[in-house]
């Protein structure tokens, strides 16, 4: 996930229009839910593609749905 500053006020070393990453939050040791609610940074978009296992159900007879 990746963030773009939106304050006036400088955020990790970044200021407005910069975009900061996951890691460079957590290395500073701070909250991008308290950033966010601060109006400090947005979340961008990104194309993260998260892969899913699938469940399979076994019934009683032991076939799978």
């Amino acid at each position: 996930m990746s963030y773009i500053v939106i304050s006036d006020k400088t955020v990790c070393g970044k200021n407005k229009g910069d975009t900061l990453t996951n890691k460079e939050l957590q290395d500073a040791g701070v909250s991008a839910e308290a950033l966010i609610a601060g109006n400090h940074i947005k979340a961008t978009a990104t194309n993260e593609v998260k892969v899913v296992q699938s469940i399979k159900q076994e019934t009683k007879e032991g076939a799978t749905a």
